[in-house]
């Protein structure tokens, strides 16, 4: 029997490699602007700014005048057109020789930092009377000072807080916001305090009756308020210069550093004042 011739096998046929993908063409990096040309200043701007700097320059510098507090202590003292007429008010109870200077009314504010000897201290106001067309009679508090021993200081320190307080300029001071401050002790504030919330408070009905009707005289006034009858601290308030302001108070001490007096400054007087005064 024959058998059958087996076909050959197909050829396996290679396919074609794929073609390679072309490179990306690079863009070509953009062409940097020239910097615009500066068109140089009209020759007047040129003139003015040197004119400017010129008067600048020929201007007085700023002199800080020192303010010697020691004159709100003398009955009779000058500044400018004003003269200076000491009014003593009453006595500041400090129990606990804390001292808080503050406006009454708002009643806040941290004590000051140095301490002095509990005891009872007179409080005398340096009233300024203003001549002039202007101003003829015009009275304000130009400072307030608590004596705790006789004699004049021989130099000034600023009075500190216990916190941060507000400052007027680089000095502590307290804020004024109802045209009163006052020297304190802590004790009164403690007990002003913890008054009842109504509407007005038992001290600001006795502060408000004596400032503007029975120590009030010509745009200033003065109070003396014990807040609480079981101790003897109490509040010495008066008007403070022209008005609300940050004010800054200072402690007369004498050679050996111990402070005779409490002085706060209600920046009634200009540097021009003060400059006239003493010339």
């Amino acid at each position: 029997m024959a058998t059958a011739k087996k076909k050959p096998a197909a050829k396996k046929t290679k396919k074609p490699a794929p073609a390679k993908k072309a490179a990306p063409v690079k863009k070509a990096a953009p062409v940097k602007k020239a910097a615009p040309v500066k068109k140089a200043a009209p020759a007047k701007k040129v003139a003015a700014a040197k004119q400017k700097a010129e008067k600048l320059r020929d201007l007085p510098r700023l002199v800080l005048v020192e303010r010697d507090r020691s004159r709100f202590l003398h009955d009779g003292e000058h500044f400018g057109r004003a003269t200076i007429a000491l009014h003593a008010i009453g006595t500041l109870e400090l129990p606990s020789g804390t001292i808080v200077t503050c406006d009454p009314f708002l009643v806040d504010g941290p004590a000051l930092a140095r301490t002095v000897a509990p005891g009872a201290y007179p409080v005398s106001l340096a009233v300024a009377t203003f001549r002039g067309d202007k101003t003829k009679g015009d009275q304000r508090v130009a400072a307030a000072t608590v004596h705790f021993r006789p004699g004049v200081p021989t130099s000034w320190e600023v009075a500190s807080f216990e916190a941060a307080p507000r400052k007027k300029g680089g000095e502590p001071g307290y804020p004024v916001d109802a045209g009163t401050g006052c020297f304190m002790d802590a004790g009164a504030q403690a007990a002003i305090k913890s008054e009842p919330t109504y509407w007005p408070t038992p001290s600001y009905k006795a502060l408000e009756k004596q400032l503007l009707t029975e120590h009030y005289t010509h745009t200033w006034g003065w109070a003396v308020y014990q807040p609480d009858p079981a101790s003897r601290a109490n509040c010495v308030a008066f008007m403070s210069g022209y008005g609300d302001g940050v004010y800054s108070s200072f402690w007369g001490l004498d050679d050996r550093g111990t402070p005779l007096c409490l002085t706060t400054d209600f920046d009634v007087f200009t540097d021009e004042d003060w400059t006239a005064a003493a010339s």
